[in-house]
Order: structure tokens, then sequence, then C-alpha cells
């Protein structure tokens, strides 16, 4: 899979990409990243991505133009034909679609994910109707949660982490993914048993006896009865 990230401060993403398992799957050629400054396709010689919003003149939005030809510019790089059905376009932005684990199943099936990553009041709507127009099965406008934060930079990271975890060998123990919290398979209904491990004792809480036991049986029955259906 490829992502793409197109946002102003790429600088963001250089940490978030180098370190722990987003890094080794890299190495495994699992994932390939870019990020894309939509400043590099204004025209005027001060690459001003933004400007004041009519009606509202204290406050700054962020012209359409540059973003659409960012992205067409990563679609003609990358040769992404319009037919190519495992392509999102993704408008991270408040929107009635909430992500949920069900997105990152979806998603995890593309081969190629561009994040917009909005600042400031985000985005001319022409940039919207751009892509509705143009791409209407491949762009989605989706939240990470009904919370406002200072760019889309930090959602597109955290959306990339659930997605990529359900990729195939990006996890080593992949059995680690069938038995959790907001599983598909329950409707995303259910939280996770509680989890310990070694010492048995921590300050004067203790271990449950039944996961010391060794009875395979009795401790699924105590992992189901933990369970907590939402």
């Amino acid at each position: 899979m490829k992502i793409t990230y197109i946002s102003i401060f790429p600088e963001i993403f250089k940490s978030f990409l180098t370190t722990s398992l987003i890094a080794k799957a890299q190495e495994k050629k699992l994932l390939w990243f870019e990020s894309v400054n939509p400043r590099n396709f204004c025209k005027d010689k001060h690459k001003q991505v933004d400007d004041e919003i009519y009606g509202w003149w204290t406050w700054l939005l962020m012209k359409a133009q540059p973003l659409i030809d960012a992205i067409e510019s990563v679609i003609k790089t990358n040769k992404l034909s319009k037919r190519c059905k495992k392509r999102k376009i993704v408008f991270l932005s408040p929107s009635k679609d909430i992500f949920c684990q069900n997105h990152a199943h979806e998603f995890a099936k593309m081969k190629h994910i561009i994040f917009v990553c909005a600042r400031y009041e985000g985005i001319d709507y022409r940039f919207e109707q751009y892509m509705i127009d143009q791409y209407p099965k491949h762009f989605a406008k989706i939240s990470l949660g009904k919370f406002i934060t200072l760019g889309g930079e930090v959602p597109a990271m955290t959306m990339t982490e659930s997605i990529v975890r359900l990729i195939p060998n990006v996890i080593k123990e992949e059995n680690s993914r069938k038995d959790e919290s907001y599983s598909i398979e329950k409707n995303m209904n259910n939280l996770e048993y509680p989890q310990y491990t070694r010492p048995d004792i921590v300050e004067r809480y203790k271990v449950p006896e039944i996961l010391l036991s060794g009875h395979t049986k009795k401790i699924e029955e105590w992992k189901k009865h933990n369970s907590v259906d939402l």
C-alpha cells in the first residue's frame, strides 16, 4: 500500500514514519509513503495557500486550487486510473461520517490512500465539489471524532496506524488482531477482557487465579465472561 499525505507541514510525519512497525513495514516493502506540499502548486511568488473567508474577514481558509492541483499531480505521477477501485482520497474534516474499525478494514484493502490534511478553517468548499464531481467513488470526507484539532495531520497518522496494522505481515503476531475490542464480527459492540503480565502481584492487586491455572477451557470462559458488550 502507498499512502500520500497532502499537507503544508510535511515535517510532522518524519518521526512517525521512521519508528516502530511503520518503519519495519517499509523495510519489508509492505508500505510506501510520500508527503506533498500544496504550497508547491501555488502560482504566486509568496506561495500563499490561504486567504480570508468571504463574509468572515478575520478567518483564514485554504484555497481550493492548490489542493486540487496537488492531488491531480499525485494521481498523474502514480498513474492512478479513475477506474481504479482500490484508491481512496480522504479529506479529514468535521463530518457526519466518523472513522471507525469498519473504515479501517475497508481502507486496508486499498492500494493507495491520499490523506488531505487541512489547516486554518478548512478548505474552500469548491475543493469538495471538484472531488465529488471528478472522483465520486474515491472521495470521502471523514472525521476522526466529534472534536476539532489544529489540522488534519494528527488524525491522518491515527487513521494510518489503525489501517496499516490490518495489512498482512505488518504485525508479526497476526492472531493478536483476531480477538480484540471493536471487532467487526461483533458489529464493533465489544470491549476486550482485562489482560495481565508479570509479576503476579502489583501493589496489592493480584492476577486472577484462573489465568495462572493453565486450564484452557476455563480461561476461555473467563475471557468471555469478562468481555463487555456495548
